[in-house]
């Protein structure tokens, strides 16, 4: 199921996955292997604070790798902590709901591949998604989705 399920402070929101596709960026002798998934508000379902502003979350991440073999990728796991606080550069790990926050404690699994698909696991946190003060716990974020890559460098 290609699903993002937010955990709040106040319950739980899940949106289906309208896109997400995996690619490789080429800088120089610098590898990145790039992440990035959006959803939808069609189908979702919200809390009661964020269900008069539909949101259409997205994340990007993107992993600094040595070498990239795809037919390698299977059984993998990519761990990237993100940034420390909220005021640091996050352009590497970022999530869009309303404001785009941060994403910290990054832990992407691939679990299996069919041709150019992948099944990911992707979790991590980030600031609450309606609170940007501090105020509330941070969100747990878990994105659970066939992947496409894209045609890379």
């Amino acid at each position: 199921m290609n699903q993002l399920t937010i955990t709040r402070f106040n319950g739980t929101e899940v949106f289906p996955i309208e896109s997400a596709h995996l690619f490789m960026v080429r800088e120089s002798e610098n590898l990145t292997l790039w992440f990035e998934i959006e959803a939808t508000e069609e189908g979702a379902h919200f809390n009661a604070d964020t269900s008069v502003y539909p949101a259409r979350p997205s994340a990007e991440l993107g992993i600094k790798l040595a070498q990239f073999d795809a037919s390698k990728l299977v059984g993998q796991k990519f761990k990237h902590p993100g940034t420390s606080n909220d005021d640091e550069d996050a352009c590497s790990a970022l999530f869009y709901y309303y404001e785009h926050q941060p994403l910290r404690d990054n832990l992407v699994s691939i679990l299996s591949q069919s041709s150019n698909i992948f099944k990911i696991c992707w979790m991590a946190r980030t600031q609450d998604v309606n609170f940007y003060d501090g105020s509330k716990p941070d969100a747990k974020l878990e994105i659970n989705a066939d992947f496409m890559l894209k045609s890379t460098f």
